[in-house]
């Protein structure tokens, strides 16, 4: 059940490609990524960069997955984190769906 608390959102592990392009404070740039959570309101990535909190991006997801249609969507980073492996985590927040 979904609720107005957008942490109870459900949401489903995936590992799925993603290309992300900055929208601000930069527009233009472009990122590889591995989408591996999405929920209705938001997804969790790993990339190689650490992207700077509340930074606009354009998500585009060409997912093969059976259960998730492909997905275009304006988001926000709000979270970033960089591991001791190195591996960079972030969340978005989606704005929109495009």
């Amino acid at each position: 059940m979904f609720t107005d608390d957008k942490r109870n959102f459900r949401r489903m592990q995936i590992n799925t490609p993603a290309n992300l392009t900055t929208i601000e404070p930069i527009a233009g740039l472009s990122f590889a990524a591995e989408c591996v959570d999405l929920s209705a309101t938001g997804l969790s990535i790993h990339l190689d960069e650490l992207l700077e909190p509340n930074t606009l991006l354009t998500v585009n997801i060409d997912s093969t997955h059976p259960s998730i249609a492909p997905l275009k969507a304006t988001a926000k980073v709000i979270r970033a984190s960089k591991e001791d492996d190195g591996t960079v985590t972030a969340g978005l927040e989606i704005i929109e769906f495009n």
